[in-house]
């Protein structure tokens, strides 16, 4: 193309701050159709690391003389580079560099025989529709907007639901095809080639998964019928050993204002199942209710005995069943002397029962039949906190973490154990320090936190039981993509050195950044996606050369 003198050069490439701003980079967000860029080998989510002899650093960021920053234009009008001539770019792909050659361009407008602005030559007017159901223009604004997403990758676009991206992708098929039968051309044949790149990359990579990399999908049923067949022989006994204080005879609704319940005190009831829909919620507390017409037994959740079920259910569901959500618990109990008046205001509920203390409870799913287990909630004979648990933990195999394993080692363990329920390996997959910056008038210091956790039980109980359920659902794999270079983030010798803090603790803590791909089942294929609460990227942190651990409190 010949350009008129004195027109305005601009690198037609569109840049911003990288997720990790490696090496001061530019990542590339995106190249208009007839950048001088286009086919020179340039891609969207590239880190430009450099221009022509110019590499960037501190100072370069701080000038602001990277490609896509503000100054950038006044350093291209200083060397004289005008529209058409060679530019070069440096890039780092997946790690490695690159030199890549394109042309200085400038602004262009495109028009038809009626003076029309149209996309590119021979392109569709700007304001036309083609009957379609909005303009050209707006259209590929839509078009950039999602191509921006999709062409960028899951490190640069968090959180990302890589599913729901290609079916917008597809949605611009129709006017994409439409545009190589009406409108051949430059522009056509850019927006073909950037929609057959936003599909490859929504879509994800092939993966091969063996039966024995899935086979963990399989570990809860199992779990759960040897948990069920402790159960049965575990109640089985209870009941034996309570059947002659068992009470059989008690009424199935007694109202403690208006029935005479002296003679029911201080006896052992077995109550039917109860579920959700046999909860009642006041203001500051929640019961289990058996009963009808204002009477029944009454169980306070927030005794102590019904702590040690919930206990147990946390166990079960940490262990053996990470999917289970609704259950019915039998309970045996013992009626005690003092009475209990339930209001439940949203439903309109008031209940003057008995208050029943548990004993032992057999809590069956809901929602998979035939898996249950059974608490003992007595303290002088509870030795586990629900029946088969000890075998349980004892058949579980704990995946190899070693103080010498490397960042993807401890990765793929803390991913490993989520999938076998071995949450003590995972726990210990997770760093106990933090480099924490002390704020003074007089000066900030760094220094390291040794009693951190990132990670506790209590603290990660959710994000344990939220990543066994998706890698019980969309989740069939996890791999570590890469693991970038080491870097210094705190040295003892360049801190205060007259800080306490500084002088007695560690000296140098490193840091690395990995990337994983989460595999999920597509159409009969296993493919690499992201999603919603899918965390790509990892970062692991070690002391004085110690063990490599987990900074992020994040699970998957």
């Amino acid at each position: 193309m010949d350009w008129p003198e004195g027109t305005e050069p601009q690198v037609e490439i569109e840049t911003d701050v990288p997720v990790d701003d490696e090496a001061c980079a530019r990542v590339v967000t995106w190249l208009p159709w007839d950048s001088g860029f286009r086919g020179a080998g340039l891609a969207v989510g590239d880190l430009i690391v450099g221009h022509q002899t110019v590499m960037y650093g501190p100072a370069e960021r701080a000038a602001e003389l990277r490609i896509g920053e503000a100054r950038f234009g006044e350093w291209l009008r200083s060397e004289g580079l005008r529209p058409g001539k060679p530019f070069t770019v440096h890039v780092l792909r997946n790690g490695a560099p690159l030199r890549i050659e394109g042309t200085v361009g400038a602004m262009r407008r495109y028009t038809n025989a009626n003076g029309q602005r149209t996309l590119g030559t021979n392109g569709p007017a700007c304001t036309g529709k083609d009957g379609f159901n909005s303009p050209w223009e707006s259209w590929y604004g839509e078009f950039v907007a999602t191509a921006r997403n999709a062409l960028a990758g899951w490190d640069q676009v968090v959180g990302i639901s890589s599913r729901r991206l290609l079916a917008d992708v597809d949605s611009f098929a129709a006017r994409v095809e439409f545009l190589q039968i009406q409108h051949p051309g430059a522009f056509s044949r850019a927006a073909l080639h950037d929609l057959s790149e936003m599909r490859r990359r929504a879509d994800g990579e092939v993966r091969e998964l063996r039966p024995s990399d899935v086979s963990y999908r399989e570990l809860g049923a199992i779990r759960a019928e040897a948990v069920t067949r402790s159960a049965d022989a575990a109640f089985a006994a209870f009941l034996d050993e309570m059947a002659p204080v068992l009470r059989t005879d008690l009424p199935a609704a007694p109202n403690s204002f208006d029935d005479d319940v002296s003679s029911l005190i201080g006896a052992m009831v077995r109550l039917p199942p109860l579920g959700r829909r046999q909860t009642l919620y006041e203001t500051q507390r929640s019961w289990c209710w058996s009963g009808s017409n204002g009477g029944g037994y009454l169980i306070d959740r927030a005794s102590a005995t019904m702590e040690l079920l919930h206990v147990a259910t946390r166990a079960y569901v940490e262990m053996v069943d990470p999917t289970l959500r609704e259950s019915s618990v039998t309970f045996i109990g013992v009626i005690q002397p003092e009475p209990a008046l339930v209001v439940d205001v949203d439903r309109q509920i008031t209940v003057a029962g008995l208050r029943v203390e548990t004993v032992a409870a057999l809590v069956s799913s809901d929602t998979v039949a035939d898996h249950r287990f059974f608490a003992d909630l007595r303290a002088d004979r509870r030795t586990e906190a629900f029946a088969g648990l000890t075998a349980t933990a004892a058949g579980i195999a704990r995946p190899p973490l070693a103080d010498t394993s490397t960042p993807a080692e401890v990765l793929l363990a803390a991913f490993d154990a989520l999938k076998r329920g071995d949450m003590a390996t995972w726990l210990s997959c997770y760093a106990t320090w933090n480099v924490t910056t002390y704020f003074e008038r007089d000066g900030s210091y760094q220094w390291v936190d040794l009693g951190w956790s990132t990670i506790s039980e209590r603290s990660g109980a959710s994000d344990w039981d939220r990543a066994r359920q998706r890698l019980h659902t969309d989740v069939f794999g996890v791999e570590v993509a890469r693991v970038g270079p080491v870097r210094v983030v705190y040295d003892a010798a360049q801190s205060n050195g007259d800080r306490e803090a500084v002088i007695i603790g560690p000296r140098i803590v490193e840091e690395v950044t990995a990337r994983v791909n989460h595999i999920g089942y597509f159409e009969g294929e296993y493919r690499t996606f992201s999603a919603s609460l899918l965390h790509r990227r990892w970062r692991l942190q070690r002391v004085d050369h110690g063990p490599w651990r987990i900074i992020d409190p994040q699970s998957l």
